[in-house]
């Protein structure tokens, strides 16, 4: 009651509409393939050049933030199905994006020896910060996605969550022969992730989702 009188708590109709709105962006079709493969290139080439500004921009239309949102809606709501529909998107764009990252990592060990940049030294490992900065993010990222009029703030969580750029770098390194950096980005991703969820299911939680009544359930379609 507490959290219900401090914390404006969201409609029913807002929460059908969030829902429709993750399960549309979360599922594996041709527009996430679009988005997670040019997303991928654009932070490999800016890792490549040491470029901050690129790999911002590699942020910006990265679609891996709504699915692992989706994964934690589901957990509050208790929807299995989005969960499912939500996972496979994450389990196909990591997998779509490393191997766009080795292929591009390979075309640059083609032409000169690939040099490790400080942009991808900078994502070799999580540390307390980096999981801070996700959780912080993930919470930011869920109560936008429940307000519709602070949608506007998402690009500037995407850039604080950085999902693909340690994907592209564990792609790069694993082309280098360097698996220990391979390792330790791939792993800031995973940590990243799980810190994205745990905060995109409490915030949603505090502003009024919660498991679904069975004459108040949005059922979902499979994909």
């Amino acid at each position: 009651d507490l959290l219900q009188r401090v914390v404006p708590q969201v409609e029913r109709e807002t929460r059908v509409e969030l829902s429709a709105r993750v399960q549309s962006s979360s599922a594996w079709n041709f527009d996430f393939i679009a988005l997670i493969s040019l997303s991928t290139v654009i932070a490999a080439l800016g890792l490549l050049q040491d470029s901050a500004a690129v790999i911002i921009g590699a942020m910006l239309i990265a679609p891996l933030m709504t699915p692992i949102l989706g994964i934690g809606l589901a957990v509050a709501q208790g929807n299995a199905m989005l969960a499912r529909l939500a996972f496979r998107a994450i389990v196909f764009g990591v997998g779509t994006s490393f191997a766009l990252a080795v292929v591009v990592g390979l075309l640059d060990i083609w032409s000169h020896p690939l040099t490790i940049t400080e942009q991808m030294v900078a994502r070799c490992s999580p540390g307390v910060i980096d999981l801070l900065v996700a959780f912080v993010s993930g919470l930011a990222a869920a109560y936008a996605n429940s307000r519709p009029g602070l949608i506007a703030a998402l690009p500037g969580v995407a850039i604080a969550a950085a999902l693909v750029p340690p994907i592209a770098t564990s792609g790069l390194a694993f082309a280098a022969g360097r698996w220990g950096l391979a390792y330790g980005s791939l792993l800031l991703f995973v940590t990243n992730t799980v810190a994205i969820v745990l905060a995109a299911g409490l915030s949603l939680w505090a502003v009024g989702v919660r498991k679904e009544r069975s004459h108040d359930r949005v059922w979902l379609r499979h994909l």
